[in-house]
């Protein structure tokens, strides 16, 4: 293991963690490896144990590492790398590349929405309802994500979950309703899941985790969709190529 640098401005923690980076990014540890117990890395580094325990804390929560309660801290599996270059769904993307995906549909209810998501789409009638639809995503039976969306009743009337059942959203907008998504607009954030999410998404509470906001959008700028999606980013990472 390389050592740390003292006399550098660099904060010693940040220059471990980097160091442990570095051995699992060119190999010299790999997925599954026991790290070396704290006390001889601080030993081999000659720095404190909090000093340490901080930096390897900073890589447990970004899912690089993971520890096994009275055996150790293990260098953790790659992260999985998703692509979304365009407007096309979820479901749409995974099956077009082969992955083997599925969606269990948790609630589908009808309500009256809050100011909040009255605002997201673009709604000033108060009595307008909108549908509620709660999912969990998963990516080789692996929970993915977890994804609360919000459709305007008036959008597509007499839509059933049934019609959602292992459906892309989109297309069933498109082929049902004849809405074409032609842009969307989404802010990413990250976030440590709650108790509530990390049951869904099978993960402990506190992961860090990637929240996305999406306003989606058809030709004549009709908003017809908002979605927030708590996607796991201890295993997965979320990509987005923008052309210019």
């Amino acid at each position: 293991m390389k050592k740390v640098d003292k006399t550098s401005s660099v904060s010693i923690h940040i220059q471990l963690k980097s160091i442990i980076k570095d051995m699992i990014e060119s190999g010299e540890l790999k997925e599954g490896d026991v790290l070396l117990p704290e006390r001889e890395i601080c030993k081999e580094q000659e720095i404190s144990r909090m000093t340490v325990n901080k930096a390897i804390n900073a890589l447990v929560s970004e899912g690089i590492l993971y520890r096994k309660q009275g055996k150790g801290t293990f260098v953790a599996q790659k992260k999985k790398k998703y692509q979304f270059n365009n407007v096309k769904g979820f479901t749409e993307v995974m099956k077009s590349r082969g992955i083997d995906i599925k969606t269990d549909i948790i609630k589908f209810e009808i309500l009256n929405p809050d100011d909040i998501i009255m605002e997201k789409l673009g709604i000033t009638d108060k009595r307008e309802n909108v549908y509620k639809i709660k999912r969990i995503r998963y990516v080789e039976n692996e929970p993915f994500g977890y994804e609360i969306a919000y459709i305007p009743e008036k959008v597509c009337g007499g839509m059933t979950k049934g019609m959602l059942d292992d459906n892309s959203l989109y297309k069933i907008l498109e082929n049902e309703y004849g809405y074409k998504v032609a842009r969307v607009e989404q802010i990413i954030d990250p976030i440590q899941v709650d108790a509530k999410v990390s049951e869904k998404l099978q993960c402990e509470k506190g992961r860090l985790a990637l929240s996305i906001q999406r306003i989606s959008y058809t030709e004549d700028e009709k908003i017809i969709e908002y979605t927030v999606t708590i996607i796991r980013s201890d295993k997965y990472q979320y990509e987005i190529n923008i052309g210019m």
